[in-house]
């Protein structure tokens, strides 16, 4: 039987934490439980603001918050324990920091009274997690939690974001918390806006250009008007850096695909013979450059990014703008009419320039509308041996990626270069993607993304590789009724490796494969919906059952243990840089 309710406790700092996150608008906190952070869990069992969410593994409930933080509206919050719970964490922290995604990362400290013994389970937490953080502290007074907490949360958000993990000795969480000590008013600072002699230099620049491009990073959401404007004011094809294709609708006439690893030859073309580009919110990564190779020396760049070290961090800008990228696009294009017309020294409406510029966009568009088809010449040769096809997989996406109140997330599997060429998005927003290439991702980040958007039926699309990593928090899923859509694409192998061995390494294969269970009977005996599909036209039954009821849902889509990438597509080999920085 429960144990009968007791008198709730002094308030202690605890409490405090907890008062700040709600405070600050947070109303989710996923985490493991710990002896370190159990007042911390007493206290959000004494209120019905925050949800807790346990999972069954940090690095889950790292990821869940990275979901949470995703989806918008809120901050993700995780919750562990000292050493091993806090070591746990660190892939999803690493991936939120490589990837600019905001957490607020709470862990359980020894007391100080004892600190520097090497006790149970002592970690230096600061030392640990600085170099993979915005910011990382450890609060050492009672007095000042709502200080730095809630500036932990300011810093996790503003600017570009990134992770803050907030370090919270035993003896801080269990100190008394004086009555008149309270959150201080939540306070978030605008983004800024561009300077306006750097507007006008690059709106010269862009007017002037015979093949200007737009890029947009990650930094370029939420706004897919402002960026559409923007390339219809210079007749510019827009594209996007790697996974983030979501940012404006596919459907556009100005839209030219996706960067990175399986981009488009037309895409990749369109930047080599840029003679301007226009970068908003992109960092220039290793897979959107093509290892920095992709801009040539003749490219006059126009960068954008709200974080001033960003600019000719890689690439030095002719015109550099410190500023939030919608505000930037936005006055671009309020400014481009004037401009344009002053330095083309001809009416805009039907000058020569404009002409061919409509033209070479018209041309590229028609390309990757061509290529980038599920109706393709290039995938006439695809054929999966036994199993089900990724051509079919992608079909069945792409009737998902229509309908309204679903969202779309793809992991790391080797199918995702399928995803990459041939999905086209009507809608922006609707596919989640992680660029930072943490497996793992995509079952906990669906778990946020749910939580946080209950209006929407989330789907994931994850490799079996990376489902089973962390497989057993699907029994979250049902535990807190979240009705996740998993579709998990089942090759037997680790297939980003695989092929690698198969082209790189003379078809040597050591320890890519593997047997699974049937994932399908794995969800059933936790409470779930799951069905097995081994033939193409089973799949669609399958996704549509899932949906149709609210459980949490796998579908097990078994291929061949050799088939992976689209026809004609290989992986980058793993070797040293040809270039160590831009040509």
């Amino acid at each position: 039987m429960p144990e009968p309710t007791r008198d709730p406790p002094p308030r202690n700092g605890a409490d405090l934490v907890v008062e700040c996150l709600a405070q600050e608008g947070v109303r989710l906190v996923a985490g493991v439980p710990g002896t370190t952070v159990m007042d911390v869990i007493d206290s959000l069992a004494r209120q019905d603001t925050i949800r807790f969410v346990a999972t069954r593994h940090e690095q889950v409930a790292g990821f869940l918050a990275d979901g949470v933080s995703r989806a918008g509206g809120q901050p993700g919050v995780c919750l562990a324990s000292r050493g091993p719970g806090a070591a746990n964490l660190a892939i999803a922290v690493q991936n939120a920091y490589d990837e600019s995604v905001p957490l607020l990362v709470l862990i359980g400290q020894v007391p100080g009274s004892i600190a520097g013994r090497r006790a149970f389970e002592e970690m230096d937490i600061v030392a640990t997690f600085r170099p993979m953080t915005k910011w990382t502290v450890e609060i050492q007074d009672v007095l000042r939690i709502p200080e730095l907490l809630q500036r932990g949360v300011r810093a996790a958000v503003t600017g570009r974001p990134g992770p803050v993990v907030v370090s919270l000795p035993l003896d801080v969480l269990q100190a008394p918390a004086p009555g008149q000590l309270r959150p201080a008013p939540r306070r978030r600072s605008h983004p800024p806006a561009p300077a306006a002699d750097g507007v006008r230099e690059a709106v010269e620049l862009l007017a002037t250009a015979e093949r200007p491009v737009i890029l947009l990073g990650g930094g370029a959401a939420g706004d897919p008007g402002a960026y559409l404007r923007l390339a219809e004011r210079f007749d510019a094809p827009v594209m996007t850096t790697w996974m983030r294709q979501s940012a404006v609708p596919h459907h556009h006439p100005a839209y030219l695909g996706a960067l990175g690893y399986g981009a488009h030859d037309v895409t990749e073309r369109a930047v080599r013979d840029a003679d301007v580009l226009l970068a908003l919110g992109c960092r220039f990564s290793e897979f959107t450059t093509n290892g920095w190779t992709l801009l040539s020396a003749t490219t006059r760049l126009v960068h954008v990014d709200i974080d001033a070290s960003e600019l000719g961090r890689v690439y030095v800008p002719d015109v550099g703008l410190v500023s939030d990228a919608r505000l930037a696009a936005a006055a671009l294009a309020t400014a481009a009419p004037a401009t344009a017309a002053q330095a083309t020294a001809a009416p805009e409406p039907g000058d020569a320039q404009r002409t061919r510029r409509r033209a070479r966009l018209r041309a590229l568009r028609d390309e990757f509308e061509r290529v980038s088809s599920t109706g393709s010449d290039d995938l006439v040769a695809d054929d999966p041996g036994t199993g089900v096809s990724s051509l079919s997989a992608v079909r069945v996406l792409q009737r998902l990626a229509t309908r309204d109140g679903v969202l779309l997330l793809q992991d790391a599997p080797s199918f995702a270069p399928w995803t990459h060429r041939y999905l086209r998005l009507p809608r922006p927003g609707s596919l989640y993607a992680s660029a930072g290439g943490a497996m793992a991702w995509g079952l906990p980040a669906g778990m946020g993304i749910a939580l946080a958007r209950p209006d929407q039926r989330v789907v994931t699309v994850n490799g079996d590789g990376s489902f089973w990593m962390v497989a057993q928090d699907f029994e979250t899923c049902v535990r807190e009724k979240i009705g996740l859509v998993n579709i998990v694409m089942n090759n037997f192998s680790y297939g980003n490796t695989r092929d690698r061995q198969r082209t790189t390494h003379g078809g040597r294969y050591l320890g890519v494969f593997y047997g699974n269970p049937d994932f399908a009977d794995f969800a059933r005996s936790l409470g779930g919906f799951g069905r097995r599909v081994e033939t193409d036209a089973d799949l669609e039954v399958a996704v549509d059952e899932a949906l149709a009821q609210g459980r949490p849902a796998i579908i097990d889509v078994v291929q061949d243990q050799l088939y992976g990438l689209p026809p004609g597509l290989t992986p980058p080999s793993a070797r040293w840089p040809t270039s160590a920085g831009p040509d």
